[in-house]
């Protein structure tokens, strides 16, 4: 249930719509790329626009995940929100993983001469990105599906779901591999690991629901992911509810590790994977009216007193393994990191001046302020909290 009686007291309806379609347009506008001489048109979410990279990266799956599901959520908005779903799914299935072409790879570069290409000969998968726009499709089914007769977005979505259960969920262990390239290269050590950022419970209860043939093996999926926050709460996160950016497999337990795991010394905190967690775990309450967890619960009260009721205080990262929980060693400020706790507010009633607070801090930052991260996730936070996220209609 979402909690934005505050919100909808100090502005009107057509208030938040108008402050939401304004971000929408500049966000469009600074981010969504066409492909040169495509036809039919392909377009991409070019997520290094603020932040170029040294291997010339243009997009990624996870930037294509988000614009998979906010064209759709946009599309009561914005005419062209069907071409530009349409032309960004194009683009997904150009570029299929090595492992499993019901998969997206993970990242395009553009070369010398101008081409869009994988990132290198076996680009494989990376499994939030695939996730959202496995969701875009069933999204993009129920608002356009049933007047596009020629459209497949249905039994598309039904073979990227199952490519998902098949290349990137563990079937020893139920838990969300970090993409099908584990299962792909075979006896691979990461497959004791998984990413906090994809515990999406919203989506697998979904898939729970449309997929019925296999729905034991995603309630498996579900249980696990809860029974791994479980434990999470019993040791560093007890007092403050955040997640680390990965866990590992210890035994028949997984906890946060110390040092570098995949990408950084802060694999085991919340860092840059994880911000995203207030957000993604917030919406199993947002949607389905559960019971809001003793996580979300702690991860609020924590993060309000933490920052002395000023978002601006929130910072881009806290030690959860590798120092004193809860301590920070990031910088403040960021949207990413700030954006995600509205969401987390929201699913749960009282604290409204700390909710105000939240919107007021991500309103009053401009878009030339932040990087694509900061201003998607500020995107995705607009939508929720204007009531503008829709429900699958199928």
């Amino acid at each position: 249930m979402l909690h934005n009686i505050i919100l909808k007291s100090t502005f009107s309806q057509e208030a938040m719509n108008s402050i939401l379609v304004s971000f929408y347009e500049e966000w469009k506008i600074r981010y969504l790329r066409r492909v040169q001489d495509t036809s039919p048109l392909q377009e991409y979410i070019f997520y290094t626009y603020d932040q170029p990279s040294k291997n010339q990266a243009v997009t990624c799956s996870e930037a294509m995940g988000y614009g998979m599901f906010i064209f759709p959520m946009m599309a009561g908005f914005d005419k062209d929100a069907k071409n530009h779903f349409d032309a960004l799914y194009r683009y997904v299935v150009h570029f299929p993983s090595y492992y499993n072409p019901h998969l997206m790879a993970w990242q395009q570069v553009k070369t010398a001469g101008n081409m869009i290409v994988n990132s290198s000969e076996q680009t494989s998968s990376a499994t939030d990105g695939d996730m959202d726009i496995t969701y875009g499709l069933f999204l993009a089914h129920g608002l356009w599906g049933k007047t596009d007769l020629a459209s497949h977005y249905f039994s598309d979505a039904q073979l990227r779901m199952n490519a998902l259960m098949t290349s990137c969920v563990c079937p020893k262990t139920s838990i969300m591999l970090l993409g099908d390239w584990v299962l792909g290269i075979g006896n691979s050590p990461y497959e004791g690991v998984t990413r906090s950022s994809d515990f999406m419970t919203y989506l697998i209860k979904s898939f729970m629901r449309i997929d019925q043939q296999n729905r034991y093996i995603w309630e498996q999926v579900l249980f696990r992911i809860q029974s791994i926050i479980a434990y999470q709460m019993q040791r560093e996160s007890k007092l403050n509810g955040l997640m680390p950016d990965f866990f590992i497999r210890a035994g028949k337990n997984y906890i946060a590790p110390k040092n570098k795991v995949l990408e950084t010394d802060h694999d085991g905190d919340y860092y840059y994977n994880s911000c995203r967690t207030p957000w993604r775990y917030a919406m199993d309450t947002i949607l389905y009216n559960t019971p809001v967890s003793t996580q979300l619960h702690m991860l609020n009260k924590w993060v309000r007193q933490k920052a002395q009721g000023n978002p601006a205080s929130i910072m881009s990262g806290y030690y959860l393994a590798n120092g004193i929980p809860g301590t920070p060693f990031g910088t403040p400020g960021q949207l990413s990191y700030i954006a995600p706790f509205l969401v987390c507010a929201l699913a749960e009633p009282g604290n409204d001046a700390w909710k105000l607070e939240l919107w007021n801090y991500i309103l009053k930052m401009p878009i030339t302020c932040g990087t694509f991260y900061d201003n998607t996730l500020k995107l995705i936070a607009l939508i929720i909290a204007t009531g503008n996220w829709a429900s699958l209609n199928i």
